[in-house]
């Protein structure tokens, strides 16, 4: 066999080499993962341009333990009340305690979910005892599930719940040129 002949094969054969490994990929590439094991898609949050979409917002951070955005939703101000069940003592709540317990939720590793449930619609009122501009809503039937095996938590609203909000404007991140954040949340018994 002639030179010519054999650098023609070896040529060939480098070429058939090369088609094969074309398609299985660069020695030197990071492996593709296809496996399904994708992250997750980012959260999408509602803008804050009414009450409504506040405590929507709330209900997504809250399931996805997303304190920063806690932190928006939540007024500089906000001040909450609760009651001990016991003995209807107040508890009162501020912005940071909101924003600590969310980041103890996500710390967690042994809850596995949390389902915070609104009513399909609310009314958006005005009390007349606020201050000029505020909004209220009150809500019957919130319910939030944090699923922590082997305990698991059902807090199911037996009153209603008032959520007050404070306008802000102009803001720019909003269609409306207002956005609102949650100034007040009170558990009536």
């Amino acid at each position: 066999m002639s030179d010519s002949r054999l650098a023609q094969r070896v040529l060939i054969g480098a070429t058939l080499c090369l088609l094969v490994a074309i398609p299985m990929g660069c020695i030197f590439s990071p492996h593709k993962d296809d496996s399904g094991n994708k992250p997750p898609p980012p959260i999408v949050y509602p803008i804050l341009a009414n009450p409504e979409l506040v405590l929507e917002a709330l209900k997504t951070a809250y399931e996805a333990r997303d304190s920063v955005e806690i932190g928006k939703i939540y007024d500089i101000n906000y001040q909450g009340t609760s009651f001990d069940p016991a003995d209807l003592s107040s508890l009162p709540f501020t912005r940071q305690d909101e924003i600590r317990h969310v980041q103890g939720l996500y710390r967690s590793t042994s809850i596995l979910s949390i389902s915070f449930n609104l009513p399909p619609s609310v009314v958006r009122e005005r009390d007349l005892s606020d201050p000029p501009g505020w909004s209220t809503i009150h809500i019957q039937n919130m319910a939030i599930f944090i699923d922590d095996r082997p305990t698991s938590y059902n807090l199911i609203a037996n009153g209603t719940w008032e959520f007050k909000f404070i306008p802000t404007a102009p803001d720019s991140t909003s269609p409306t040129d207002t956005t609102w954040k949650i100034v007040r949340w009170t558990e009536l018994p």
